[in-house]
């Protein structure tokens, strides 16, 4: 009977074969967030073993395995999911657990790219939103949106902000991004001057700059109900998210500076990670309208 930490394997038992896995896959420095969404998904395959009764590692099929990821309700959870199982799979084979990685041949789901093209605000929108804040909002919630807006930070980048991270004189923030890398990401002079107005207000309460009314730092949860509040506030019909905000943010500066500097700025690695901002906004084109060749043939006919 092969054993992993004196636990044997033959029943089942996922709970220390997960955290061997997540123990290997976080020596090979994956990003806290990528090991929380390995952990994520595993749990759920763990759950999914006890409610189906499989008895011992040789019942995790490709069938099965296709089956679960299945149970996901969108293509990006389907995706994150056969993530996972890969993941998993690979280290059973690689521990001898398995005779092969029973994921290997699952394939990521095809998304449209109509269905990635981004919901973002319109000019409009945006001012009302942050001139909204900027009457109703505390300084705290006002550089929060700013940042979110005309920066493209993450919510959870926003939250683990650090006063150490911030250099308004050369208008740069240290932001630890996807890879757990670290990555300069410039700033606008009024965002600058916005975040030296806060820091010399805010009190030094904690290691990260923005905190609750409890004065516990924020979390994601606590910048997406802002995000929404601010945005029904502004009286924009449409839910606002901080997702959203950050596409806002990439439309614009591609439409005006094209793909590399956009990519530059998020912070992307891949070519088609930007990709999707590289739409061509209705100001863009509107002028050209008319200016279809056969457009008079189509005239003559009234």
């Amino acid at each position: 009977m092969q054993t992993i930490n004196a636990v044997p394997v033959s029943k089942l038992d996922l709970a220390p074969l997960i955290q061997a896995c997540l123990e290997s896959e976080k020596s090979r420095s994956l990003s806290r967030r990528s090991l929380d969404e390995l952990r994520h998904y595993l749990t759920d395959l763990a759950e999914y073993c006890r409610q189906s009764n499989l008895q011992s590692l040789s019942d995790i099929a490709p069938a099965f395995l296709k089956d679960f990821v299945q149970r996901y309700s969108s293509a990006c959870l389907v995706k994150a999911a056969v993530w996972t199982v890969r993941k998993f799979g690979a280290y059973l084979a690689l521990l001898q657990y398995l005779p092969q990685n029973p994921a290997k041949d699952l394939q990521h789901p095809r998304i449209s790219r109509r269905a990635k093209l981004p919901e973002y605000l319109k000019p409009g929108e945006l001012r009302s939103l942050l001139e909204t804040a900027v009457e109703r909002r505390s300084l705290a919630e006002v550089t929060v949106l700013s940042l979110l807006a005309t920066a493209g930070l993450r919510p959870h980048e926003v939250a683990q902000l650090r006063r150490k991270d911030i250099n308004t004189v050369q208008q740069v923030i240290l932001l630890r991004v996807k890879g757990g890398w670290l990555k300069r990401t410039p700033i606008s002079a009024i965002m600058a001057q916005t975040l030296e107005d806060y820091l010399e207000h805010h009190p030094e309460t904690g290691e990260t700059i923005f905190s609750n009314a409890w004065g516990k730092p924020v979390d994601k949860r606590w910048v997406l109900r802002l995000v929404r509040a601010a945005g029904k506030e502004a009286g924009i019909e449409r839910t606002i998210t901080p997702r959203m905000l950050r596409h806002t943010f990439a439309t614009y500066l591609a439409d005006r500076h094209g793909k590399q500097v956009t990519k530059a700025a998020l912070g992307h690695s891949a070519n088609h990670s930007t990709d999707v901002y590289m739409h061509l906004i209705p100001g863009k084109y509107r002028k050209y309208a008319n200016t279809h060749p056969f457009q008079t043939v189509v005239g003559r006919g009234r």
